[in-house]
């Protein structure tokens, strides 16, 4: 059973990721359509969708395997695993075959989840350290 607790906070960041991947996906493609670059949007595009159809997958196999049993769990998330690299791989040859698809921008959108989590994970970090500026219970050397 799915801990309520857990399924709340899950839900949340499911959404607060999935909106930010949006952001993303709309300012990078709104940067290379500002530099003149048109002809990288339909790779970036491609590259993206393959990043939030990766992380819809992931967050699946996060869910099925939170309601399963340990053992049963791992092998879950092995077989995930295998399927989410296989379909990365298969968005690779894709923008290799697909005239008009540029790998290179393809390989740059399919960072896309991983540049929007460590932008999360940068900025959790920041806001916890300003949080906590002064609120140190260490003494200084001097006394």
């Amino acid at each position: 059973m799915f801990k309520t607790g857990f399924a709340d906070d899950f839900a949340v960041q499911m959404r607060r990721t999935l909106v930010h991947l949006g952001a993303w996906g709309f300012f990078i493609t709104l940067g290379a359509f500002m530099s003149n670059k048109v002809f990288i949007i339909p790779g970036l595009l491609t590259g993206w969708s393959g990043s939030v159809i990766y992380f819809l997958l992931m967050c699946r196999r996060v869910k099925q395997s939170a309601e399963l049993p340990p053992e049963k769990a791992i092998a879950s998330m092995r077989a995930g695993w295998l399927i989410r690299f296989s379909f990365t791989i298969s968005m690779l040859v894709l923008s290799i075959y697909v005239p008009g698809i540029d790998f290179w921008a393809a390989v740059v959108g399919l960072f896309s989840l991983h540049i929007v989590l460590m932008i999360n994970a940068v900025i959790t970090v920041i806001s916890g350290l300003l949080a906590n500026v002064g609120k140190s219970n260490l003494k200084s050397g001097r006394e």
